[in-house]
């Protein structure tokens, strides 16, 4: 039987992925510029809950769910996505290195979001 932290993950990342196919399907990353900023909040906390997912799953030990366990993997995969869009040919706007900060910010203040939520919801 699946975990609730488990349903709230799969639900959670399938609309990530949808709601980015339909932004990259009419452009609005393009035309609105905050959108950007709302989707590494997302994706920050869908990172953190999937952490809790591998953890009730047993494929890494419970005792890692901590709140620096958990920033941390939001961290790395917040990074590596940034470099992804510069190899990707993402364009790189003259403000480049202040946009690249937000999206690490927002993607670690989503993080905690999910850091909370996850620990909260594996207490039910």
């Amino acid at each position: 039987m699946l975990r609730l932290n488990t349903v709230i993950f799969l639900i959670s990342f399938l609309l990530l992925a949808v709601i980015h196919a339909v932004a990259i399907e009419l452009s609005l990353y393009w035309h609105f510029p905050w959108f950007d900023i709302a989707m590494h909040f997302f994706g920050g906390a869908i990172v953190a809950l999937g952490v809790y997912v591998l953890g009730d799953l047993r494929m890494i030990p419970r005792t890692y769910l901590t709140k620096s366990t958990i920033l941390a993997c939001v961290l790395v995969t917040a990074t590596v996505w940034e470099v992804f869009e510069v190899y990707a040919g993402i364009p790189i706007l003259p403000d480049y290195v202040f946009d690249t900060a937000l999206d690490l910010l927002m993607g670690m203040l989503g993080g905690y979001v999910g850091y909370i939520v996850g620990r909260n919801i594996g207490q039910l």
